[in-house]
């Protein structure tokens, strides 16, 4: 089975991904727990390949955005 993963920021596309999933690893499983495998791969490869940063700005500090 193929994964395919899209990231949008702002309705904008910034990431797509395919993630391929043995279809021997699925056979067995209910379509419940296939869609939960699923969701699993894909929160795993989310983990690995995303980061949000911030910073706490005290006000009076804010940079002018370019």
């Amino acid at each position: 089975m193929l994964l395919n993963i899209k990231i949008s920021i702002g309705g904008e596309l910034v990431k797509a991904a395919s993630i391929e999933v043995d279809d021997y690893k699925l056979e067995e499983l209910t379509e419940e727990e296939k869609e939960s495998a699923m969701e699993i791969v894909v929160r795993n490869w989310a983990d690995r390949n995303l980061q949000i940063e911030w910073e706490d700005v005290e006000e009076g500090e804010e940079e002018e955005e370019a």
